[in-house]
């Protein structure tokens, strides 16, 4: 069940849906630095690089991976990350 604190992202690359589920944020790999996007952000399309993704998770625990150049996009309380590649 979806907490007040959280949103909804899925990552997706050219091969498959790496994850979707509720977050309470996540911090990305912008071309001009590293962003945050919480609950109530305001809408957003950006350009990612290479770099470390890190999600917390509703149950406040963290996840970390490595993606490749994509995109995000975030609007009502919806979020997707697209990239080539994650690990």
């Amino acid at each position: 069940m979806a907490s007040s604190e959280n949103f909804t992202l899925d990552i997706v690359t050219p091969q498959k849906l790496f994850f979707s589920g509720e977050v309470n944020s996540v911090i990305a790999p912008g071309l001009d630095g590293l962003f945050q996007v919480l609950k109530g952000h305001a809408p957003l399309v950006a350009a990612l690089k290479n770099g470390k993704v890190r999600l917390s998770l509703p149950d406040r625990s963290e996840n970390t991976f490595q993606i490749s150049d994509g995109f995000f996009e975030v609007s009502n309380n919806k979020a997707i990350l697209l990239t080539e590649d994650v690990s």
